[in-house]
């Protein structure tokens, strides 16, 4: 920490070490202050200090004040002023390499950081936490206008920077899909600027994208009150249309407004800046035309998930390129290639919402392979016919290859996202081998997973490595735990200075750490109502924090939180989980039977409780309008979730008692084959398997076999084939005649049978 700290972003603040620095005799000592540290690279003469604060004094008469002025700063700052000051006869400055941190400085260096060649939203949402109100905010000197000219000079300069790192951050996170993230920092252009329609507008559009509709009408209300009174007018046609339109599907329901509840504290990115640029190393292989592969290891709860998506965007701000994102999952069906299939529905997607030409750049004989993996593309393309029969899976390996490919075929990159790959089966690592080993052009292949102490040598995902290693395309990255200073960074973006020490000693000492345990354990001290939200995005520690006690397990301490939650959210989250890590809301509804209302509300807690977050397929670009208003007013309820973190996921299903769990399984089942007949037959081959319902399973275990068979995804299909077997001794062992045993039996050495021919 530096020796002095000064802060002129919100008012006038100086701080030596723990200690607020007061007693300047006047206003004009702490102009003198302000004014040579925001220009300590060069000093400046006796008589133009002299001449700028004291204007209406004769010369000898405003040297001395200036004497008596530098007298005091002395007498106040430590050591007296000598490592700091450098003064002489003629000329007084700050030493330029003093120990010395001054908010604007840093501001600036954030913007520089994160407004280069592309807009980097880590670095920019660090210089919008730093941005506490307008510079010198309440300052006055009497009878100084050139200080009074600099002054606004220098507030004109810093809003306006303010206002356009919030743009950019807006656009960002409204590309992203994070809605939410975006509506804090439109409440935060608000704020610097409230007579700024478009920022009024914007909020309001993202407060209905995120499912608050009332909250969006109750902002339009707020600008028409403001314009009225401030300048006499009325808000634009496009903003009352944006009202109507929001307001046309908040008509058919009924709409109580919420409380202006702030969102919760968003801790900033911090201590990832050697990551990033290892990350640049693999992200400039791709544009140069080459392939290549990236992976970011570290154990559960690093961060990797975050710093890719939050690298994504500032490669995506201005690039223009693909992103695809496919995962891996635990505790949800076994689906062959899964994450590629997912890569291939993120792609479909984008196509159906007309965004690009993605299907008219593949040959039709690719298609039709990649409808065996994707039946739901003959829905874009129904004029495809039915395949042959695969005589093996090169041929399917092969397509997607040329599939990808083909989208780099305009010249513009494209990004692969791979997440948890150490959940991967075997089928998935096969065909990553042969993507990683044969894919050409300007692909990039960024893929997250967390490493397995048992993982030996001959492990697939680690033969995929040593290969792309071999090969001179790839780039390893390995993510390690927070240090206090960068906790002390966290931590002084969310209370200020004076209190950011106490929260980082206790951040250090719960999470260890681990960002994720600090993401928790800061949502915790906000549920507890232990962190008070400020203004200007800061928020206040209400109570000591070395008496709280928190579970020291990180499981145990998201489980609190949840057991926090009024009983019908708690119920909603666990039939979320017992879902997947994704879910659709349409599934959810239909699964716990509730009214609309009230699944419509507990999404809600639940996203306020940064618990759960929005879920899109492929990677929007944010621009123009992607659908009616009417659409975007429908709320949360109409897409699709995702929980914050696997761990989240896990810790909620994990505290679920055993035979609750499985009729909630049976209850997804049920709700799955009443809203989509068989088409998903992995998933209720699943649910019916852990429902214990081995009946109902055993049709779509079949299924399943089959179509893992026909892509040539052994491993798969040898688990469902396994499955169907122990399926069916299950049954002929819990029959109540012999001749039903003897039915289960038959068909269960005949499934033996072939598993024998095929897998010899």
């Amino acid at each position: 920490m530096s020796k002095i700290r000064v802060r002129l972003l919100g008012g006038f603040e100086v701080w030596a070490g723990e200690r607020q620095v007061a007693g300047f005799e006047s206003q004009k000592v702490r102009a003198l202050l302000a004014y040579l540290v925001c220009n300590r690279r060069r000093a400046f003469s006796r008589d133009h200090l002299a001449g700028m604060l004291w204007p209406e004094r004769d010369g000898d008469t405003a040297r001395h004040a200036l004497r008596q002025a530098v007298y005091n700063l002395r007498s106040k700052l430590p050591d007296a002023g000598a490592a700091l000051l450098q003064v002489t006869n003629a000329e007084i400055g700050f030493v330029p390499r003093a120990d010395l941190w001054l908010d604007v400085e840093a501001f600036e260096e954030s913007l520089r950081m994160g407004s280069g060649r592309t807009v980097d939203p880590h670095h920019l949402s660090a210089a919008v936490q730093l941005y506490r109100g307008e510079f010198m905010a309440g300052f006055f000197v009497k009878d100084s206008p050139d200080f009074e000219d600099w002054m606004v000079t220098e507030q004109v300069r810093l809003r306006d920077a303010t206002v356009e790192a919030l743009h950019h951050l807006i656009e960002s996170y409204s590309r992203r899909g994070e809605y939410r993230f975006g509506a804090h920092y439109a409440r935060r252009l608000v704020a610097v600027e409230p007579l700024l329609e478009e920022a009024h507008r914007e909020l309001m559009r993202l407060c209905a994208l995120a499912g608050q509709r009332s909250r969006a009408l109750t902002q339009y209300e707020e600008l028409s009150r403001l314009l009225r009174e401030e300048l006499g007018v009325e808000p634009l046609k496009e903003t009352r249309q944006l009202y109507q339109s929001i307001l046309s599907e908040a008509a058919r329901e009924e709409i109580v407004a919420d409380p202006e509840e702030p969102v919760g504290p968003m801790v900033p990115l911090v201590g990832r800046s050697g990551a990033y640029v290892r990350l640049l190393e693999g992200w400039s292989q791709a544009l140069a035309g080459k392939a290549h592969l990236t992976v970011v290891t570290g154990e559960r709860g690093i961060g990797k998930t975050r710093l890719i998506k939050t690298f994504l965007d500032v490669a995506t701000a201005k690039q223009t390129c693909g992103v695809l994102k496919g995962r891996c999952y635990e505790l949800s069906p076994l689906q062959a290639y899964r994450p590629f299939v997912e890569v291939l529905r993120g792609a479909l997607a984008e196509a159906a919402e007309g965004s690009g030409q993605v299907l008219g750049l593949v040959p039709q004989e690719v298609l039709e392979d990649l409808a065996r993996l994707v039946p739901e593309l003959r829905d874009l393309r129904p004029d495809l016919p039915q395949p042959a029969p695969l005589a093996g899976r090169d041929r399917l390996f092969v397509s997607l290859r040329r599939f990808l490919e083909s989208l780099c075929r305009s010249g513009d990159p494209l990004i692969l996202f791979l997440d948890d790959l150490h959940l991967a089966d075997r089928d998935t690592l096969d065909l990553l081998a042969f993507l990683v080993s044969k894919l050409a052009g300007p692909i990039w292949i960024v893929a997250a997973f967390r490493p397995d102490e048992e993982m030996e040598d001959d492990h697939p995902l680690g033969q995929i490595l040593h290969r792309a290693e071999e090969a001179g395309s790839l780039t390893r990255l390995e993510l390690e735990p927070l240090v206090l200073p960068m906790l002390a960074e966290i931590a002084e973006s969310l209370v200020g200075e004076d209190q950011a020490a106490e929260l980082a000693g206790f951040l250090m000492q719960k999470a260890a750490g681990l960002p994720l345990a600090v993401n928790e354990l800061v949502d915790y001290l906000w549920d507890e109502g232990i962190l008070v939200a400020q203004e200007a995005g800061l928020w206040k520690v209400g109570r000591v924090l070395r008496e709280i006690e928190v579970p020291e397990d990180l499981d145990e301490l998201i489980r609190l939180r949840i057991r926090r939650l009024p009983n019908s959210t708690r119920r909603l989250a666990s039939l979320a989980a017992i879902l997947g890590q994704t879910f659709e809301v349409q599934l959810l509804q239909e699964a716990a039977d509730e009214h609309v209302k009230v699944v419509e509300i507990g999404l809600e807690i639940l996203l306020k409780r940064w618990l759960i977050r929005q879920f899109a397929y492929f990677w929007t670009d944010g621009r123009g309008d992607e659908a009616p208003m009417a659409v975007w007013a429908q709320g949360g309820r109409r897409g699709s979730f995702e929980f914050a973190h696997n761990r989240t996921r896990k810790a909620i299903y994990g505290e679920l008692n055993p035979l609750r769990r499985q009729a909630m399984h049976a209850q997804v089942a049920a709700a799955l084959e009443k809203l989509r007949g068989d088409r998903d037959c992995e998933a209720l081959a699943y649910h019916y398997t852990v429902a214990n319902q081995w009946e109902k399973a055993l049709p779509h275990l079949r299924r399943s076999f089959e179509r893992a068979l026909a892509v040539g995804a052994e491993d798969a299909a040898q688990r469902y084939c396994d499955q169907s077997i122990e399926g069916l001794s299950r049954l002929a062992a819990a029959a109540r005649s012999e001749v039903a045993a003897e039915r289960w039996r038959e068909e269960r050495d005949a499934l033996r049978e072939r598993a024998a021919k095929l897998w010899p």
